[in-house]
């Protein structure tokens, strides 16, 4: 698996309806669809795993639910085996990002409690990796039983150290429109790995994609309350509209701040060989 495009972490502000449409919509575009199924009703994300199998999704991952949450491994691999077991014939995958949830157990734990109850259970969307024991636990479930479970790297700023444990797949936000700026890590990775020759050119990219996200949020940390990531997609050409509430529409001030910075950002990037599409 190379890299997979996410939306902004909104699929839980959508309804049931809205969550199928936009997999169908996606399904018309591409064909390599992994649906987010996660809500805080169980059964609403069993429905919508149903759907996306019957629709043609490629795999389903589910975040787990975040007011009553699993309060250890074995009531989160429960949760996600009952998930999973909507759409028995996709790879299933769980969504890790304690950050957000604040589900906070070792993948490790899970992977160990999951593995009898669900068969399709194919690995780990690893977003902890800021939050203790993360790249620790992530190499565990990575080496697990010679690799049986994948994990993938949620965190696109970390995408040099996760393939240096060796980490092969990658989702983040970014890849809706600076993917080819992450893909001039992953390619000369996989031909080179992290050598003598290839270690400051992959660090220097590396750098740059830090640097994009650091453009946009700190426009964000500034303006509390409002989704600068959807605004840099929508500055990129990738039309998605607004956030919805509880974010905060992006009042004058904020939007011209979110386009200084994005005119920033590609300036800086202006001796990008090729090209960054987004600064086209």
């Amino acid at each position: 698996m190379g890299l997979c495009v996410r939306h902004t972490g909104e699929s839980v502000s959508l309804t049931v309806d809205e969550r199928k449409r936009l997999v169908e919509a996606w399904l018309k575009m591409r064909p390599n669809v992994i649906a987010h199924v996660g809500t805080d009703c169980l059964a609403d994300a069993r429905e919508l795993a149903a759907h996306a199998a019957q629709a043609g999704a490629k795999a389903v991952a589910a975040m787990p639910p975040s007011f009553f949450k699993p309060a250890n491994a074995e009531a989160l691999a429960r949760t996600i085996a009952s998930i999973c077991a909507a759409a028995p014939k996709l790879p299933c995958y769980y969504y890790h990002i304690p950050s957000m949830t604040g589900v906070e157990i070792a993948m490790i734990d899970f992977v160990l409690a999951i593995e009898p109850l669900s068969p399709n259970f194919a690995g780990v969307k690893y977003t902890g990796l800021y939050t203790h024991p993360g790249f620790m636990d992530a190499v565990r479930v990575l080496n697990y039983k010679s690799g049986k479970f994948e994990v993938l790297c949620g965190r696109e700023e970390m995408m040099l150290e996760a393939l240096a444990v060796g980490i092969k797949g990658h989702v983040g936000s970014q890849f809706n429109f600076a993917g080819d700026l992450f893909n001039q890590i992953r390619e000369p990775f996989a031909k080179e790995g992290l050598t003598a020759s290839s270690s400051n050119a992959l660090r220097a990219t590396q750098l740059r994609g830090i640097d994009l996200i650091s453009h946009w949020s700190d426009v964000g940390a500034a303006h509390p309350g409002v989704n600068v990531g959807k605004a840099f997609m929508n500055l990129a050409g990738v039309p998605v509209g607004d956030a919805r509430l509880p974010s905060l529409p992006l009042d004058v001030p904020t939007k011209e701040a979110a386009e200084a910075a994005f005119r920033a950002f590609c300036a800086n990037a202006a001796d990008a060989s090729p090209p960054l599409y987004m600064c086209r």
